[in-house]
């Protein structure tokens, strides 16, 4: 077998760089990573890695600091992803489908030193850097074969050191910059046993969500941690997702509903994932129909779980088809999202109380979570890490309860984060974009039920005095003009009314919007 040489056995302070080393030796000969352009054994993984280590290094990637990565998923990411702390920087994925303008603010904040950019990015890469001066950029394939010097690789790193920044949402439209360390990822990759009904060398899965997103993180660690195959692909396409599970030898298959849905649809000469074993949803939650379809049709098993940027893996609440269907004759809960995982824990707090302010068996309330993988706070903001990270608690912002058997359901969010098909929106952002317009006096944006996306997000706009009401048209074209929205994020319904409605403080209430979509209402042409 062809083997990394060098460094200990993994111990009790592991780091991602060990878990990765150790994955890239036993996996050894055999083929890891894998996509349309290449099929990389172990060995040649560590070697291709180190490469991009030194690169990154000469590049100006020195211990601590930031590698922002504008990549598609594919092997080559993987392993600079993988490179970044070798190297002893950071690592963080940027959000493909964002403006230039607020990508190259993002870089600034992040403080990136480095961008790293795939073929399909280049365009988008040079604006961002146009917009970051500071930050020097790089094609991702000039990372590899460039015979770089690798003393010294890895560098040396601490469990507590700083490995990654994912990007979630914020509440202003900016991401949150969501820290883990090589530690957190560490349980990350053992609660990933958990999540994926224990995973062996044997098994494989295809990863075709953007690296920007945790749930790249919560499958790619796990499963390269485990010694298993990962296969990516760099667009989601129902029919090839099929066709690649059946090829691959494809064993867990990872989507959000949404796209089991697509997936579900598709003709029935279809070819037949016949090694897969367990389907994986997250990100929101399932309806009955998805799981009978699900389990009658393509997998018997399944695995549904909450799981986020902060938790982890190794702080996730699963249920799997015992509990979603019922056993022996029992009736099913195909809408919760189950019990914690081995070392996790889960508790119901009031959302406007302290971490233990509990409230009542099967009262709704804040979900916090707790476990080995929770992230170490959000970058540049303490004020927010003080806020939801609190006494080893985390406090999520989902609102939920748990049944009389102990089973966690999940009820919405306290602010208005819309999940359209796994996307995350922010209202106030697009409602700062209406209310610039001049024909828009104010402006409110929710996420409304929609039965393929889970959610779409809708508009509620009163007209400015004295002047002609703005159309669904007009409206659209101001969202997209000059980059104001990333296409996902615009409205799909605009409703002219004549009043937002209020609460008792004089705030708007959304939850009026939600309950009542008004009247009145257009899609753009």
């Amino acid at each position: 077998m062809s083997a990394p040489a060098g460094g200990a056995a993994i111990g009790r302070h592991a780091t991602l760089n060990d878990l990765y080393r150790l994955a890239c030796k036993w996996r050894g000969g055999a083929e890891f990573l894998i996509d349309a352009a290449q099929r990389l054994s172990g060995a040649q993984a560590w070697a291709a890695s180190l490469d991009a280590a030194a690169c990154l290094r000469a590049h100006g990637a020195a211990r601590g600091a930031v590698v922002a990565f504008l990549c598609r998923p594919s092997v080559r990411h993987a392993l600079a992803w993988f490179a970044a702390p070798l190297a002893g920087a950071v690592g963080a994925s940027l959000h493909l489908r964002e403006t230039a303008a607020n990508l190259g603010e993002t870089v600034d904040w992040l403080g990136a030193r480095v961008l790293v950019y795939d073929d399909a990015s280049a365009a988008l890469a040079a604006e961002v850097l146009a917009a970051a001066p500071a930050c020097r950029g790089i094609a991702l394939g000039a990372l590899f074969g460039t015979g770089a010097r690798t003393d010294g690789l890895p560098v040396a790193a601490g469990s507590d050191d700083l490995a990654a920044i994912i990007l979630s949402s914020g509440t202003t439209g900016r991401p949150k910059g969501v820290m883990h360390s090589h530690g957190t990822l560490v349980a990350n990759a053992k609660g990933g046993q958990a999540l994926y009904g224990g995973i062996g060398t044997a098994d494989a899965t295809l990863v075709v969500m953007q690296p920007s997103f945790a749930a790249w993180v919560n499958v790619v660690v796990p499963y390269v941690g485990a010694h298993a195959r990962v296969v990516f692909d760099d667009t989601f396409a129902p029919r090839r997702y099929l066709e690649t599970l059946a090829r691959e030898g494809i064993t867990m298959a990872p989507a959000v509903p949404t796209m089991w849905r697509m997936i579900l649809a598709e003709e029935a000469d279809a070819p037949a994932p016949a090694a897969l074993r367990l389907v994986s949803i997250s990100g929101e939650p399932p309806t009955p129909a998805d799981v009978a379809r699900i389990v009658g049709g393509l997998c018997p098993r399944i695995a549904s779980f909450l799981v986020s940027s902060e938790s982890g893996c190794g702080a996730a609440v699963l249920a799997t088809e015992p509990t979603l269907l019922g056993a022996a004759g029992g009736a099913g809960k195909p809408g919760t999202s189950g019990r914690p995982v081995v070392g996790a824990d889960v508790r119901i707090v009031d959302p406007e109380g302290p971490i233990d302010a509990l409230v009542a068996p099967g009262e709704t309330g804040e979900i916090c979570l707790a476990g080995a993988s929770l992230a170490l706070g959000y970058w540049r903001d303490p004020a927010l890490t003080a806020a939801r990270f609190v006494a080893g608690w985390w406090r999520s912002g989902d609102l939920g309860y748990l049944d009389p058997d102990g089973d966690l359901f999940v009820c919405g969010r306290r602010d208005n984060l819309i999940n359209s098909g796994g996307l995350k929106i922010h209202g106030e952002e697009v409602e700062r974009v209406l209310l610039a317009h001049p024909g828009v006096a104010q402006a409110a944006v929710v996420g409304q039920a929609d039965p393929t996306w889970g959610e779409r997000v809708e508009a509620y706009v009163v007209a400015a005095p004295r002047q002609a009401a703005p159309t669904a048209a007009a409206l659209d074209a101001w969202c997209r003009d000059g980059g104001r929205l990333a296409g996902y994020k615009v409205p799909k319904a605009f409703h002219l009314v004549d009043a937002l409605p209020v609460g008792p403080t004089g705030k708007l209430y959304r939850r009026g919007l939600r309950a009542a979509p008004g009247a009145g209402g257009a899609a753009p042409p």
